[in-house]
């Protein structure tokens, strides 16, 4: 079991929790899926330090990310997905994403209790056949969010290993433009921008902005966000 601090301290608030497992785990070789593992743990160190979170890797394949700032959850989820899917070897993962209460040791996520933990938890159960799903205790926001992320769920399996890692890179750029994101790669302008066009990277960065605008509605609706938290960690 992987933890990325020893707090001992129980937070409670309003969190987004993603759980989440890595698909096919027994099929991968005991090398390859040490060097999964490893993946994994990075891009979840990276993004639990830029939106204040802690996470849990347990039971081998299994994992659980808890942030302070849900409004980026699901730019997380789908973050994980292309940074596994552009891997070597490429490899899926399933997420189940809520946002609601959560109470929780930041040395031991995955004993975290609240809403969002049994929403998301819950989730993960039922997810198959699909890789990506959003719950919340607001059930008008989930059920307006409902079909779209099923949508860019099957999108985004549908991508290669090379539209994964371009359109990752895409998104997670502060300059998004075509030869910033291709320099980035070592990789031609004109090359990256064909990639993008056919990965359809304008509508999932709609929809990544859509969910982000709104869970932040729907925190100041309730009172639940202040000026710090909307602000995004770089």
């Amino acid at each position: 079991m992987t933890k990325n601090n020893a707090l001992k301290v129980e937070s409670s608030s309003f969190a987004g929790v993603l759980t989440g497992d890595i698909t096919g785990s027994q099929s991968y070789s005991n090398d390859d899926f040490g060097n999964i593992l490893a993946a994994l743990q990075q891009h979840l160190s990276k993004y639990a330090k830029r939106y204040s979170g802690n996470f849990d890797i347990y039971r081998g394949d299994a994992f659980q990310l808890v942030i302070g700032q849900p409004q980026y959850a699901m730019h997380i989820a789908l973050g994980l997905r292309l940074a596994l899917k552009a891997h070597i070897p490429s490899v899926d993962i399933r997420i189940s994403v809520a946002v609601g209460d959560a109470h929780f040791r930041p040395s031991e996520v995955k004993t975290g209790t609240g809403e969002a933990f049994v929403l998301s938890g819950r989730g993960l159960d039922m997810i198959k056949p699909h890789y990506f799903a959003f719950y919340s205790s607001d059930v008008k926001l989930e059920n307006r969010t409902q079909l779209l992320t099923r949508f860019a769920d099957v999108h985004v399996s549908g991508l290669t290993q090379t539209q994964s890692q371009t359109l990752l890179a895409y998104l997670e750029a502060s300059d998004k433009s075509h030869e910033n994101v291709a320099a980035a790669l070592d990789k031609n302008r004109s090359n990256v921008s064909r990639i993008l066009n056919a990965s359809n990277y304008k509508l999932v960065a709609e929809y990544l902005s859509y969910m982000e605008q709104e869970l932040v509605l729907m925190q100041q609706e309730s009172g639940l966000l202040n000026t710090k938290q909307v602000n995004k960690e770089e």
